[in-house]
């Protein structure tokens, strides 16, 4: 009985981890590179569009190119 309920518990505190919010991605890892680490380059970028501008895979990137080109919300995870 008390080993379901970790398991039970400990299943539940993963799939809210992987499907919560940018900030426990990031502490697991999974978040993408802060575009603050290069101020000068993104300096005035506010739209997902602009981003893909260059980093559109598809698009001879002028920076590394995204895995995830379909995805929305790239300042969202990539502006902290």
């Amino acid at each position: 009985m008390m080993i379901k309920r970790i398991g039970l518990h400990g299943a539940l505190l993963l799939i809210l981890l992987l499907s919560s919010g940018c900030a426990y991605r990031y502490y697991l890892g999974m978040h993408g590179p802060s575009i603050k680490r290069y101020p000068e380059i993104h300096q005035g970028v506010t739209k997902d569009s602009e981003c893909l501008e260059c980093h559109h895979p598809e698009r001879n990137p002028t920076g590394p190119p995204t895995t995830h080109p379909g995805f929305t919300g790239c300042l969202k995870c990539h502006n902290d």
